[in-house]
């Protein structure tokens, strides 16, 4: 592969890979036996301690792998409201981005994104399809490639795609909520003067 084409040119690597190394089978286990291990708090986006030895785990698996980026997906199971879930995926992918950040990961190396209820791997009819369900997912991809959970998933969605009908249109969504009006406080009146 000329100099030019090799993305990796101080690193071995075949050209059906850019001239970059290849992920070895034992790091691509790593990545998926990593989602088994990240937990967080009943309905919060907060890391449990028992996720951090594998979220420690991740940050070396970067640096063996300098030109690679890391993609973090979070998914939940079908409780509760769509919109509810799909900011609590992507708070659970961050809370994970940010540990690794903790652990000296370079920002530009590590990207996260949440897909809310609309990825299922299991049947949410039942709770153990529910467990499987929430999930957040470590994938490694080239950077400048585009991002493996992009590729896996598609584009994440927004809060306001969730709420579209399958033609296109916006629901209807809740009623507004109609405030008080605001109580003004009483104006004294200045004492009239006498003449």
């Amino acid at each position: 592969m000329p100099d030019y084409q090799d993305r990796c040119p101080d690193r071995p690597g075949p050209a059906s890979n850019k001239g970059c190394p290849e992920i070895k089978a034992e790091a691509k286990k790593r990545l998926q036996e990593a989602t088994k291990f990240i937990n967080f708090e009943f309905n919060k986006a907060v890391l449990l301690p028992s996720s951090y030895p594998t979220l420690k785990d991740l940050a070396a698996l970067m640096s063996e792998y300098p030109d690679y980026t890391m993609s973090i997906a979070g998914h939940t199971d079908s409780k509760g409201a769509d919109d509810y879930n799909l900011r609590l995926s992507y708070d659970r992918a961050a809370s994970a981005r940010t540990y690794m950040l903790s652990q000296g990961v370079p920002a530009d190396r590590i990207e996260s994104r949440g897909y809310g209820e609309t990825k299922p791997i299991a049947d949410n009819a039942k709770a153990a399809g529910q467990a499987l369900n929430r999930r957040v997912e470590f994938d490694l991809y080239l950077t400048g490639e585009p991002n493996s959970a992009e590729v896996k998933y598609g584009p994440a969605p927004t809060i306001s795609e969730l709420q579209k009908t399958p033609e296109g249109r916006p629901t209807a969504g809740k009623a507004p909520v109609k405030k008080a009006p605001a109580k003004k406080a009483p104006v004294k009146k200045a004492p009239a003067k006498r003449k």
